[in-house]
């Protein structure tokens, strides 16, 4: 199999590195402290969520929930319902008529995958107090497990989206009750999670521990990469391992992105010159959605993405300097079109502008 995984998790094997925070982690579950991981986008914080749950002692029941998907609170419930049934215990007759009974207010109704068998679990909830009386009842549900258990929640900022009033509230209100099980919440949308945690009128406020997920140092990742390629007789060294870091600029899901790519290739000698080849026609490949995104923005908007993207990071974007640079125009102006283009997630805030995706720079850069 190609050792570069790209989406999912596979196995410890094909996990580079992240020891430090692995560690940091589990200690937070095991002793039922609340974290907030925070990072550049595509730096890997899901598969770090992944590797934890591989790392942990089989009595912590460790849920995953991808909230991305969700539109509202239903829609929560749902996935959280769903999370409890495939993680909190093994699936029985016996488990489902002890879920059917606890949640028997909502009329609970089980389906199951046609392919894997796996179950389903929905809820009838007809208007915003069912709702709230249902997460309630799950987060209790999770109390009374007698077990230890760790939520995850991914894309949490997502709760921001929902047409519900007061959800970070309601949530916070039972994350609160609970001693025992650990809360991690991370999202790709960092200011948005960080406003979440960092202001003092949300109800999250400095209730977590946080924790920044930087880029995998290239002491690390090199001899990761070159082993792979070694232990599969194909020819890459660590030199031109050391230069697939630096053009990737060290980010996760491209350094990932790239290997696997050349990895595909027949047993041919990786150069440096063949690694800038294979960048070029992956950049060519997704121009069709870089001009997409041209028609997406404003021209002030894609004159900042350019420039962004031509600095590579950028501290202070409404400094005279970087407005003049590229003549941006107004600081106001200049700050509306950033603040547009984080929500629309094409640039990225933490510590530094820059834009998102690494390929879509690459390209920007050699616009006009």
């Amino acid at each position: 199999m190609n050792p570069f995984i790209i989406s999912g998790y596979k196995s410890p094997k094909y996990f580079c590195d992240r020891k430090k925070e692995t560690k940091r982690l589990i200690s937070a579950i095991q002793n039922s402290r609340n974290v907030t991981l925070v990072s550049e986008r595509r730096l890997g914080k899901t598969g770090l969520l992944k590797h934890v749950e591989n790392q942990l002692s089989g009595d912590i029941a460790f849920i995953y929930i991808d909230l991305y998907p969700s539109l509202d609170l239903n829609d929560f419930i749902q996935l959280l319902s769903n999370g409890i049934i495939h993680k909190l215990e093994p699936f029985s007759e016996k488990v489902m008529k002890k879920i059917t009974g606890f949640f028997s207010a909502f009329n609970p109704k089980f389906s199951f995958d046609p392919v894997s068998g796996s179950p389903n679990l929905e809820f009838s909830i007809s208007n915003k107090a069912e709702a709230d009386k249902s997460i309630g009842m799950l987060f209790e549900y999770i109390r009374n497990s007698g077990k230890k258990v760790s939520v995850a929640f991914d894309e949490f900022q997502q709760i921001m989206n929902y047409p519900e009033k007061n959800v970070e509230a309601i949530l916070r209100s039972e994350i609160q009750k609970d001693t025992e099980t650990c809360f991690v919440f991370s999202g790709s949308q960092t200011h948005l999670l960080i406003s979440m945690f960092n202001e003092y009128s949300r109800p999250f406020y400095q209730s977590t521990e946080v924790m920044e997920l930087g880029k995998i140092e290239k002491e690390e990742y090199t001899p990761f990469i070159s082993a792979h390629f070694e232990e599969n007789r194909k020819n890459l060294n660590l030199t031109t391992a050391e230069f697939i870091y630096e053009i990737n600029r060290g980010i996760t899901y491209n350094m990932q992105y790239t290997c696997n790519r050349l990895f595909a290739l027949d047993n041919e000698t990786i150069s440096e010159e063949r690694v800038k080849n294979l960048m070029n026609q992956i950049v060519k490949e997704n121009e069709i959605f870089y001009y997409n995104y041209r028609g997406l923005v404003s021209s002030l908007q894609y004159k900042i993405l350019k420039a962004v993207a031509k600095e590579e990071t950028v501290e202070k974007p409404l400094s005279n300097s970087f407005i003049k640079k590229y003549n941006l125009g107004s600081p106001s102006s200049v700050k509306s079109g950033i603040e547009n283009l984080l929500k629309k997630s094409l640039l990225s805030n933490q510590k530094n502008l820059r834009v998102t995706d690494w390929y879509f720079s690459l390209w920007l850069q050699k616009q006009l």
